[in-house]
């Protein structure tokens, strides 16, 4: 008995609560119904014009209201529910998930793209406009048959029937009177300049017969490249100044606690008259001294000073200029070969208590001369090349003989930029001299100066 009367309650109690929501449910419809207001689809279709899909479509929200008929005075169209048909590609059937044949299919991907946001905006408008419709009738202000006479109705033409003639009238139109655009034409820069400098610290060995002496310590590498250059219709004039200067420590020397590695000063001037393609008539005059005061190691004598010794050498022949061009960006040659076999070179100390033996042959009495003057042939070339942004290798060539004596050189320069103002840099210069007296501990005339550096890199 208790336990159909526990059942009953139960029953009672649920049937009062399935009654309590569904007053809850009809309360809440009947508010909403009271509430004019627009459905969830259609605050997605507004929300979609202020933050507009895809991103970036709008540049303002005026440009997003113009292109949303949501904006514009609402015309009734008639009918119950109107259907609106939208017609795009083949793409547009497979996003209202209508099968598409395997032929009909188009893959591009843009198009995918662009139309699924048109479909998407149609549809939302079409649930806008009938939400509005069933709800707040009172907001549309024109029907077709009303709309204002301001609006144009376009006309149609069926092509079933007759050739439609359309009124065409012509008219003159005055031209406006427009100053002519005056051409820019820029001035021509016939002067071009560059520069380049590193400061950097680096290791620095050499052979025992360097004629500058021997060295094999860590440095301050110090280097710097200006060219100023001109060229006019069939004239070229390349001046270029190279300085290069290096201090090194001296742990063996006990006279000193540092010394000059190698320290040059070179000015090359070279005036060009247009010959026949890449080939100039050329004379060159090129300028060569040291710039400090360099000693042997444990001694008061000097290697070299300033001045001490200089040297000017003439020529006069023929130059070849290459800048091949190519298809990869970043890549760049510039080369230059004079070929001057009329030549002369002059050598001068303004200090005879240098090392002489280094740079002037030997007189009969054991001294050496301080003063050489000769004439011959020589070959100066210069070559910049530039593999990428990173790698760039410079070199410079240079023989001399006066077919009794002779003189060469081959300084390779590999550069490798690190960032903007930082590179790493690999020096090795050869030098060769058979016209000066043999090192006591070398038994040949080849001299090398090697280097590895690292530190501040600047060009403009």
């Amino acid at each position: 008995m208790m336990m159909n009367c526990i059942r009953k309650h139960n029953k009672i109690a649920i049937t009062l609560s399935v009654v309590f929501l569904l007053l809850i449910v009809a309360d809440t419809n009947a508010q909403r119904s009271k509430t004019v207001g627009l459905s969830e689809e259609v605050m997605a279709w507004t929300k979609s014009t202020l933050e507009p899909w895809p991103p970036h479509r709008y540049k303002s929200l005026k440009e997003a209201v113009i292109d949303n008929d949501f904006y514009i005075p609402l015309v009734f169209r008639g009918g119950m529910f109107p259907k609106l048909d939208y017609k795009f590609n083949r793409d547009s059937l497979a996003l209202m998930g209508l099968q598409v044949p395997p032929f009909m299919t188009y893959e591009h991907k843009r198009a995918k793209n662009m139309f699924k946001y048109y479909l998407l905006k149609k549809r939302l408008e079409d649930n806008a406009y009938k939400n509005v419709m069933l709800k707040d009738p009172k907001r549309f202000q024109y029907t077709s048959e009303q709309l204002p006479n301001k609006v144009i109705k376009p006309k149609s033409i069926d092509k079933s029937k007759e050739q439609v003639k359309l009124e065409v009238k012509a008219t003159t139109a005055t031209p406006e009177t427009v100053d002519p655009i005056v051409k820019f034409i820029p001035d021509r820069k016939y002067w071009t300049s560059s520069f380049s400098a590193d400061i950097k610290f680096s290791q620095n060995r050499t052979s025992v017969n360097w004629y500058k002496g021997e060295i094999d310590n860590m440095n301050i590498y110090t280097n710097t490249l200006t060219s100023y250059n001109y060229a006019r219709g069939k004239i070229s004039l390349t001046n270029t100044l190279s300085t290069t200067f290096t201090i090194n420590n001296a742990p063996g020397d006990t006279l000193r606690d540092y010394t000059i590695g190698s320290d040059e000063l070179r000015f090359r001037s070279n005036f060009g008259l247009r010959a026949i393609r890449n080939w100039n008539y050329s004379s060159s005059t090129e300028f060569i001294t040291s710039m400090g005061n360099k000693y042997i190691a444990n001694s008061r004598t000097k290697h070299s000073a300033f001045l001490a010794p200089l040297t000017l050498n003439i020529g006069v022949g023929m130059t070849y200029n290459a800048n091949p061009k190519f298809k990869k960006p970043n890549r760049s040659v510039d080369l230059k070969v004079s070929l001057e076999p009329f030549s002369f070179k002059y050598m001068y100390s303004t200090n005879r208590n240098i090392n002489l033996g280094a740079y002037f042959e030997r007189n009969e009495d054991g001294t050496y001369k301080h003063v050489m003057k000769t004439f011959g042939s020589s070959i100066n070339m210069t070559n910049n090349t530039r593999f990428n942004k990173i790698v760039t290798w410079y070199s410079r060539f240079y023989y001399f003989t006066n077919y009794e004596r002779a003189t060469g050189e081959f300084e390779n320069k590999v550069d490798i930029a690190l960032s903007k103002y930082f590179s790493t840099t690999l020096f090795l210069y050869l030098r060769y001299d058979d016209g000066v007296a043999k090192a006591p501990d070398s038994d040949t005339y080849l001299q090398v100066n090697e280097m590895f550096s690292f530190g501040f890199s600047y060009k403009w």
